[in-house]
């Protein structure tokens, strides 16, 4: 690895970052694992609706998009989710069915064995887990995962594999040495590299 370079990356993107999303920076400091025992089934599956959407999508629009999907899905009631059929408004707000179709049969599957037991499985299983809920995969479970506590980890999407090639090093090990050179969860530190990159400023470094 190049420290120098994996130094000053992080620098500027903390900078960039603080200025700019302090709110985003803020919330990935605020989870631990404190925050996947005390998690509610509303809380994941807004965690849920997020990682489905945003997987091959701007953050941004989804993030805009949020309240809306939040509405139609009863704040994230499961029960009504799964009984109402008024939730296919949300193709008038994101127009994806595949999507739709992934989140709801997840919340199907979540409320027909209940959500301490889906916890209780996830416990045991670990991130691994999240990938039996249709439209989680490899990447994603990781985005999830991270969101609610359940890893400390980054997600190995595109843009911290740029970040890590910049270093000469893997995902792993970038993050990895930065999370303990700046005493901050691996969360943080991805939150901070995602960001960044996504909005296209990797190139400037």
């Amino acid at each position: 690895m190049n420290f120098d370079v994996a130094d000053n990356l992080f620098d500027v993107a903390m900078a960039y970052c603080s200025e700019n999303y302090p709110h985003e920076i803020a919330q990935a400091k605020s989870v631990s694992s404190e925050t996947f025992e005390s998690l509610s089934v509303e809380s994941f599956l807004y965690e849920y609706c997020w990682a489905v959407y945003a997987s091959g999508f701007k953050s941004d629009t989804v993030e805009a998009k949020m309240p809306f999907l939040t509405e139609i899905f009863f704040h994230f009631n499961v029960e009504r989710i799964v009984s109402d059929r008024s939730v296919d408004s949300a193709l008038d707000v994101i127009n994806n069915r595949r999507k739709l179709k992934s989140f709801l049969d997840g919340c199907k599957a979540i409320c027909g064995i209940g959500f301490e037991k889906f916890k209780l499985a996830l416990r045991a299983k670990g991130v691994d887990g999240l990938e039996d809920l249709p439209g989680i995969g490899p990447i994603t479970k990781f985005h999830l995962g991270k969101n609610i506590g359940l890893i400390d980890a980054a997600k190995p999407d595109i843009w911290l594999e740029r970040a890590a090639a910049r270093c000469t090093c893997s995902v792993d090990e970038l993050v990895t040495y930065l999370s303990g050179k700046y005493r901050i969860s691996k969360n943080t530190v991805d939150v901070v590299l995602w960001r960044y990159g996504a909005d296209r400023k990797l190139e400037m470094v």
